[in-house]
């Protein structure tokens, strides 16, 4: 993932249904935490925090998929959400991981391993 915006990655500005989406789940994935605090775990300003939660704007694609995870979703369920698509038209993890490579699944481990360690 790189710093562009999902506007930029869609080729338009992203839709009010969108941007309404989004709100839903930064609140939600924020739950009782405060939006300073919220922002601080994922590396942004809280103004930026308040602007998604009022469905002002969009986050760079960065955000977005740490947004993602903490849904526990990939980024491309998380973006189908957003428009309103059906998440399961995307592969699940396990669709994804079955899928992949025996070099992929060791990294993989190696991630899940070292996540677990922390």
């Amino acid at each position: 993932m790189d710093n562009q915006s999902l506007d930029e990655l869609l080729g338009h500005s992203v839709d009010e249904e969108a941007l309404k989406r989004l709100s839903d789940a930064v609140r939600e994935c924020r739950g009782e935490r405060s939006q300073r605090d919220f922002a601080a775990d994922i590396g942004v300003a809280q103004t930026t925090v308040l602007g998604w939660e009022a469905a002002r704007n969009a986050p760079s694609l960065d955000n977005l998929e740490k947004i993602a995870r903490l849904r526990g979703e990939l980024i491309e369920s998380f973006i189908a959400y957003l428009y309103g698509r059906d998440p399961g038209e995307s592969l699940d993890l396990l669709s994804q991981v079955k899928a992949t490579s025996k070099e992929k699944k060791a990294e993989i481990l190696r991630i899940i391993a070292d996540d677990l360690l922390e």
